[in-house]
């Protein structure tokens, strides 16, 4: 079975991300943004454990699901620390924009796990490191895995197939970003990387295609 499930959960073709270690059925969600029983029937019949929902960055499209997933399985929700003043903003994380401000009170009240750059936490049995890439908001991350011969990336929308994060929305940043991809693809170059929208490539091809690499 596969360990990556996708789902396309709003319409903003945001991908939500399951990422299970089989061998113990333990799970992590990657990006709640949206309402979405896809998820719930997936963890629920495969009688996963979902053990922690992990916010790659604070904007709305990727963390609408926020209050639904917790009231569902009441587990800790994993951010960058930079972020938290984007997650408690209604304007900086564009909810208020879209017309669904959240209850910012409530949002405080979640179990909230701050990381930092090069941390380290485990699904199951399974290693994952976690990457500061600022850039597309201050306290955006990415998540690496090294899978026996397998690696993988969550980029959430630092870097995507054929182009990067956007840098003008609020706090973004340009000069972060550029850094933030010369460490991304100091990564081995065969992994493959799962974005915030979009399908999943190689650092190796975009290394040749992908028109923002930095050289």
């Amino acid at each position: 079975m596969k360990n990556i499930l996708t789902f396309v959960v709003n319409e903003f073709g945001t991908n939500s991300y399951l990422y299970i270690d089989r061998a113990s059925s333990s799970t992590i969600l990657i990006d709640p943004g949206g309402n979405t029983q896809e998820i719930v029937d997936v963890i629920t019949q495969q009688k996963l454990k979902l053990e922690k929902i992990i916010i790659t960055h604070a904007h709305y499209d990727h963390i609408a699901g926020i209050q639904y997933f917790y009231e569902k399985f009441n587990v800790p929700f994993v951010i960058h620390k930079s972020e938290l003043s984007l997650l408690f903003d209604n304007t900086k994380n564009l909810s208020l924009f879209f017309g669904s401000p959240f209850n910012i009170e409530e949002i405080k009240k979640l179990p909230i796990q701050e990381v930092d750059d090069k941390e380290k936490f485990f699904c199951g049995g399974q290693e994952i490191l976690v990457l500061h890439t600022p850039g597309h908001t201050p306290g955006s991350i990415c998540l690496y895995i090294e899978e026996d011969s397998k690696n993988y990336l969550f980029s959430g929308d630092t870097l995507f197939c054929g182009s990067i994060g956007r840098t003008d929305l609020p706090l973004g940043n340009m000069d972060f970003l550029v850094k933030s991809l010369k460490k991304i693809f100091s990564l081995p170059q065969k992994t493959t990387f799962f974005p915030g929208h979009g399908n999943h490539c190689s650092l190796e091809s975009e290394k040749e295609h992908n028109p923002f690499y930095p050289r």
